[in-house]
Formats: structure tokens, sequence, C-alpha cells
């Protein structure tokens, strides 16, 4: 296996005062490299990628910047699947993912961040494929579903110590398998979804002390399908979808012994919460409350809250009034959250709510109608990175300040920042950069209306001030982008009028 170093530098400019950016363009142009399975690393950011000359292979942002790591699966073959809201494992010094080297199907691999990855478990021998996919960390194992060609598809866990691999259930006797998903370590016990052919798609649950596993609820009866999913521990409690022929899909809670349905917005068989993919982050904590994507009956993907100190399920907010608002991703951080949303003007784009006053967007990465699609928030102290598209690089990896709420271009070489923030009149963008570049800077409201554009303008090496005419804007909030002459977005921030 080869070693990769791209060549392409990446230079990081500080950006404050609501400022935000893309990491890299690792697929130049407009095609994109769609980052999946991010992951912490240590200080380092680990992640796929397909650059458009390897495929899908394991890329590392450390302090020399943003590099293909290793080229596990030679040539332009791709080492890793394109499966979203998934990520990679850390125990001890090894970071552990799925990968196929392309002799050994896609199999258990560990990574010591310096060393060429290694096989950690061949499930299925041979070329055939084990279709190793969601990879979990608890007390020192890797939880983890593979096919062993015998078995189907079942729960299995490799022990860090012993170096050894071992299946665990076989719920749906025969090689068809039990389709595991949704690994979910919770208290002392590893729960998942899985399916029988007498209970269908269900909660279950497996007991690393008895080596036992159990059927934690059939919560549609008999051999019908709940499919829970979007599991998510808040407080002391396991919060996750599931839908019934009765009620639809709704947000369900386990508390260790009971299994609780919590909502029924739309009454009877329609559901409160849409079936996304296995594993999409559609449930948050914040401030005590549980916050979701939930649908009103006639629109979808709004944002929603329920109340565990009173049971009660209220509406948040509409990002669009009079349509579906499509949130598909939540992200919750100190002080906040993050999701995706549309409005009905700036297609579907990054927000955020404080827990009071209104949710707001953050910034339109992809100008316009159209969508940047953010996606798979992972936070890395006060840096949370994400996925998305903008109209010059295609669907890349960026990064949000939640210190600040900026959004960053790293490959952009300056240093932004906006005063006075906020502002009773003019505001000025000072922009120091290393290097002269064509940039325009426009800002529009939070309805997406355009109330200024300089149009494309060269601007110098060193501090350049750009004068916003603010005075005469109404009090609120606006959002500020700095762009490239192809339209790229290089960094966007906010600030106040009041």
């Amino acid at each position: 296996m080869k070693r990769s170093i791209l060549s392409a530098a990446l230079l990081a400019g500080v950006i404050s005062a609501n400022a935000q950016s893309v990491v890299k363009d690792i697929n130049a142009g407009t095609t994109g490299s769609f980052p999946y399975r991010m992951a912490a690393f240590g200080k380092n950011l680990a992640f796929t990628a397909n650059d458009g000359t390897n495929g899908y292979e394991l890329w590392l942002k450390d302090s020399s910047g943003t590099n293909l790591a290793f080229n596990i699966n030679p040539a332009a073959a791709s080492s890793f699947t394109t499966t979203s809201n998934r990520t990679m494992a850390v125990v001890g010094k090894y970071l552990y993912f799925p990968a196929n080297n392309g002799t050994s199907g896609t199999e258990l691999y560990r990574w010591d961040g310096t060393n060429p990855p290694t096989l950690a478990a061949e499930v299925y021998a041979g070329v055939s494929s084990a279709n190793v996919d969601e990879v979990v960390a608890y007390k020192g194992k890797i939880y983890f579903d593979a096919n062993d060609g015998i078995y189907g598809e079942e729960l299995w866990v490799y022990d860090t110590t012993s170096n050894t691999a071992m299946r665990l259930t076989d719920i749906n006797a025969g090689l068809s398998g039990s389709a595991i998903s949704g690994i979910t370590a919770y208290d002392t016990l590893i729960y998942f979804s899985a399916f029988s052919s007498t209970t269908g798609q269900e909660l279950y649950a497996y007991n690393p002390s008895t080596n036992s596993t159990s059927l934690i609820s059939d919560i549609d009866a008999g051999a019908n399908s709940s499919s829970p999913n979007n599991f998510m521990v808040i407080g002391n409690k396991l919060y996750f979808s599931a839908s019934t022929l009765t009620y639809g899909r709704e947000l369900y809670s386990y508390n260790g012994l009971n299994v609780m349905r919590l909502t029924d917005v739309v009454s009877g068989a329609g559901s409160t919460i849409t079936n996304y993919a296995s594993g999409q982050k559609l449930i948050a904590g914040f401030n005590n409350k549980v916050y979701f994507a939930g649908n009103d009956g006639t629109y979808f993907g709004h944002l929603y809250a329920y109340d565990p100190a009173t049971g009660n399920t209220a509406l948040v907010y509409k990002t669009n009034p009079t349509g579906n608002s499509n949130i598909s991703n939540i992200h919750s951080a100190k002080s906040r959250i993050y999701f995706n949303a549309e409005n009905g003007v700036n297609g579907n784009e990054l927000w955020v709510f404080k827990g009071t006053g209104v949710p707001t967007m953050v910034a339109d990465i992809y100008s316009g109608i159209n969508s940047s699609n953010p996606a798979e928030f992972l936070q890395m102290g006060t840096t949370i990175y994400f996925r998305a598209a903008d109209s010059a690089n295609g669907t890349e990896l960026f990064m949000l300040s939640d210190s600040t709420l900026g959004v960053k271009n790293v490959a952009f070489q300056a240093d932004v920042k906006v005063y006075p923030n906020p502002t009773t009149g003019n505001a000025t963008l000072a922009v120091t950069l290393e290097k002269t570049q064509s940039l325009s800077v426009s800002v529009t409201d939070m309805a997406g209306r355009v109330v200024y554009n300089n149009g494309v303008a060269s601007y110098t090496s060193g501090k350049n001030e750009i004068s916003i005419p603010a005075a005469n804007m109404a009090n609120g909030i606006y959002i500020y982008a700095i762009r490239s002459e192809k339209g790229e977005l290089m960094a966007s921030g906010r600030f106040q009028k009041q």
C-alpha cells in the first residue's frame, strides 16, 4: 500500500465575528469529494473522500494540512463505501473502520496513524465481503455488524486486547441474517435494531456481562416491523424513532425498563417523524429537551421539541412556513443546536437555534435557491466539521466555529473581521489577505434578500477594509458572504444592525 500526500497546501484563515469556510477542495472542480465517516482521531480529523483519482480512501486533517493518508485499495478502486451517517471508532492508539483492499472484501481494519492500515478481522475469508458497516467502541472493544457467509449479517465484537473477533448473535437463524443496524451503547448494554421472522425488525440488546441477547420490545407486535432508527442517548434515556401500523413513525424512549411512545403529532396512523436512512441524526438533546425533525400532517421536517419534564411536544419553528422545512440532520452543541433546513428561498442550508427566540440561518453556502445540504456534523472542541456543497467545489468538507458561528473555507488565506458588531450605522469588513485575490462581497437579510453586493473586485495582499452600508438597513441579523470570482464561498458570517 502506498502512502500519498497531496502537494496542495491547506492554509487555515482565522475567521471571527461570525465568519464561516470549505476545508479543502479535495476533488478539484465542481464534482466534489463527498467526505464520509468523519471521526476524531486524537487531535486530528479522519474521514473518507474521493479525490477523483484514487476513489474513496482514508484522509487525515492534521497540523500539516488535509492529505490523503493511505490508498488502501490501489488505483481508482475505492476502499470505502459511501454510506451516510457512519463514523469510525477509536480504542487506544488505533482507528477502526471497514475497508476493502481489493482482495479481501469489506472487512474490519485498524490504523495507528503512522504505518499502513492493517486487516484487523477477516470475518468472511477470501475475496468475499463481510460487508462490515457500523463500528462502535465500548469498553475497549469494537462492536460491528458483519456477514460471515454462514449466519448472515449479525452483531460481532472485536477484542482489541486479544485481537480476535467473535460473532455474538444469531437472531434470525440461517444465511439471511438479522439485518443489524443502529448499534448504540447505552448504560451497560449494546442496543440495535434486528430482524427475526417472528418479531420483524425490532429493538434488541446484547449484554456483554452475560454474553446474552434479548428482545427489548416488539413495538409493532407480531411479524410486523417497527424498524427502530435514529438512536440517540440523551441524559439517562435512549431515544429513537419507531413505526407501528396504528401510530406511524413516532418518537420513543427507553429508560432501561420500559419502552414508551412519546409523540402523536399527526393523529392516528400518520407519522410524526419521516423514516430516513439508518442512522440519520434526526434527534438531539439540548436545554433539557429533546429536539427532532417532525411533520405537521401536511409538510415535513419542521423543528419540534419534546419536554421530558411535562411530557409535552411542541412545534418550535417552521423554517419554511408554507412548505417542507426538510430538516434531516440535527447537531447539539454546548449552547445551541445546528441543523440543515429550507426556508423556501435559499435552498437547504445551515441553521442555528439558541433555545430562545427563533432559529436563524448561519450561512447561504450555496447561494440562491440552490441547496448546500449540510450533513454529518462532527464536533471537535469548538470546531464543527460537516459536509456541504457550493457552486465552485461541489460537495466538500466545511468547518464551523461554534464560538463565533463562522463558516470558513480553510483554503482561504485570510483573516476576516467585521466591526462594530452590533452596529448602529455602517459596518466595516476587514479582510487581511496573504496574496492578491479577486473577490466579491454580498450581504443578505434573514429572508434571503440581497441588500448589498459590491461585485467582483481585486483586493491586494495585506489589510483591506470594505464599508458595508448598514446605516440604512432595517434592524436585524444580516449574513455577509465573501466569494471568489468563480463564485466559491470563501468566508461567511453574521452581523447585527441595531
